[in-house]
């Protein structure tokens, strides 16, 4: 925080107050503040990193007109200064550093539903609108660029995002080339098979024999390999990402068994085919989904955190989960 500005801040904030009786005071000021903070907020998306004070209070003073003929009990002024510089110190955490001023450059995915998809033309997911209000919430215009998932961590690695999104797993391997939000779901990976094709089968004790679908460099390909090694498939058939539809394809026709998918994305791919249903959850295997971003972007995990901490509190995060039917 700047003292300076807070200073200006909490002393015009004070005045635009005056001669309010205390029970009004709170929404009052409240409503002042927050009036103020989101105009403030714009200049400094804007790109500016050091706005002029005197421009700021510009924003603030515009506010005082209404009020400029009343009187300014001490109390009250106080609680308005306590206001202003709460308000300022949130304003404050919104100041991260990106790529570019005023945006949030965010690499993901679009053949990953619910999270990210192409719909009618429109990109839309649950990430997408997650995205979409945390880049708000910081003051920021998000920008979401597609990549591939065979790339996309590298090019984390190498800085050409502010973060990246995409219902990715938060492993240990993983927390060495990058650092993650803490995280916004925890889910399952899912077993998908053809009732049709395999009426047999109900739980994961009748897969010894099947061939289980994956995508590559993946959890659910790393959990199938795994379930390979102890006999509990049989094999297992791997798809570029991007090809997840090739691969309940081929689950209809019957090349092969199962598929492995995490849950949400399972179950949404499972929804659109009628003979396809969700036979098992792989146990004791839990998967985290985070934000991921360059290693020392400490500032920037900061702020995601604060911004989901806060949505969990105040229910929108699970307003979001339940629009898009995700844990």
């Amino acid at each position: 925080m700047e003292p300076c500005l807070a200073s200006a801040l909490a002393k015009s904030t004070a005045r635009q107050v005056r001669g309010r009786h205390s029970s009004d005071l709170s929404d009052v000021a409240k409503g002042l503040m927050e009036r103020n903070r989101k105009q403030i907020s714009l200049a400094w998306a804007g790109g500016t990193r050091r706005p002029r004070i005197g421009a700021m209070l510009n924003v603030v003073k515009r506010r005082r007109l209404q009020w400029m003929d009343l009187g300014c009990p001490g109390k009250i002024a106080a609680i308005g200064i306590l206001l202003a510089i709460v308000s300022l110190g949130a304003l404050a955490k919104e100041r991260v550093a990106t790529l570019a001023p005023g945006t949030l450059r965010i690499g993901t995915y679009f053949v990953n539903p619910p999270f990210e998809y192409v719909s009618k033309g429109a990109r839309v997911g649950f990430e997408v609108d997650l995205m979409n209000e945390v880049a708000h919430r910081l003051g920021l215009a998000p920008v979401f660029v597609n990549t591939q998932w065979e790339a996309i961590l590298r090019e984390m690695e190498q800085g050409r995002y502010d973060c990246i999104v995409g219902g990715i797993t938060i492993t240990p391997n993983r927390e060495r080339i990058l650092a993650w939000s803490t995280p916004y779901m925890t889910t399952t990976l899912s077993l998908v098979v053809n009732r049709a094709k395999s009426p047999g089968i109900r739980d994961i004790a009748d897969l010894k024999n099947a061939s289980i679908g994956v995508q590559a460099a993946t959890t659910d390909y790393d959990a199938a390999i795994m379930m390979q090694k102890q006999g509990e498939i049989g094999g297992v058939k791997v798809y570029p990402f991007d090809r997840i539809e090739e691969a309940m394809a081929d689950l209809e026709v019957g090349k092969i068994t199962a598929v492995m998918k995490v849950a949400p994305v399972a179950a949404w791919l499972a929804a659109k085919r009628p003979n396809l249903r969700i036979v098992a959850q792989v146990p004791n295997d839990p998967q985290p989904l985070g934000i991921g971003f360059g290693e020392k972007n400490s500032g920037m995990v900061t702020a995601m955190n604060q911004v989901i901490v806060t949505m969990q509190q105040d229910g929108s995060l699970k307003r979001l989960k339940e629009k898009w039917n995700v844990p």
